[in-house]
C-alpha cells in the first residue's frame, strides 16, 4: 500500500507537466532577432570589456548565437546574422507583435524568434560560478500575421556547467544548454 502511495506521488506530477507541442510544418526560415529583458528593453549585445581589459560578448550575442546554431543543427534554414541587422536597424523587440513587425518591414521572408530574458545571473557574487540561474520565454512569431506560432516559457531553475567558468564562459556554456533544452520541442526538420 504505502509503496502504491510512493508511486502516484513520484508519477503524478510528471503526467501534470504541460507539454510544447512542435512548431508548425511552415516554419522553415527563422530569423533570430536580438533578444531582450523582462521589462522589453535590450540586453547588452555587442563586445564588452571585461575587468582584464578582454574583450567579451554581451549576453544578447551569446543567447541570438547559441539559438541559431540549436535551430541550424535541427535543420531549420536560419536568416544570416547580417541581414538580420541591417533589417532591424538596431531595434530590439520588446513583445512577440513587435518581432513579427521588425521581420515584416525588413521583408526577411521568416518567421520571427523573440527571445525575452526573465532572469539570468550567476549563483553567487563572483566571477566564477558553476551554474546560472535562467528564466526566459521563446517565441516564434508569423511575420504576417503578428501571431505567436510556437511559444515555450523556461521556468527559473539552475544549468548546471559541470565545472566553474569564468564570466562570458559560463554565459556561452549555459546559453547552449538553455537553447538545446528549449527548442527540443521543435523536433528537427
Amino acid at each position: 500500500m504505502m509503496l502504491a502511495v510512493l508511486a502516484a506521488a513520484l508519477v503524478a506530477p510528471m503526467g501534470c507537466a504541460p507539454s510544447v507541442p512542435p512548431a508548425p510544418t511552415t516554419v522553415r526560415r527563422i530569423a533570430v532577432l536580438p533578444p531582450c529583458d523582462a521589462t522589453g528593453r535590450p540586453l547588452a549585445q555587442g563586445a564588452l570589456v571585461t575587468t582584464y581589459a578582454a574583450p567579451a560578448e554581451g549576453l544578447g550575442t551569446i543567447l541570438a548565437s547559441a539559438a541559431r546554431e540549436e535551430l541550424a543543427r535541427q535543420g531549420f534554414q536560419i536568416v544570416d546574422p547580417g541581414m538580420v541587422a541591417a533589417a532591424t536597424a538596431g531595434r530590439v523587440p520588446a513583445s512577440p507583435e513587435s518581432a513579427g513587425e521588425i521581420v515584416a518591414s525588413g521583408k526577411l521572408d521568416a518567421t520571427a524568434l523573440f527571445i525575452r530574458v526573465r532572469r539570468w545571473e550567476f549563483t553567487y557574487p563572483t566571477m566564477r560560478t558553476n551554474e546560472i540561474i535562467a528564466a526566459l520565454d521563446v517565441m516564434l512569431v508569423d511575420a504576417a500575421s503578428r501571431r505567436i506560432v510556437w511559444e515555450v516559457r523556461r521556468p527559473t531553475k539552475p544549468v548546471p556547467l559541470h565545472g566553474e567558468l569564468i564570466g562570458g564562459q559560463a554565459d556561452t556554456v549555459a546559453a547552449q544548454d538553455v537553447m538545446r533544452e528549449v527548442f527540443a520541442a521543435l523536433g528537427p526538420r
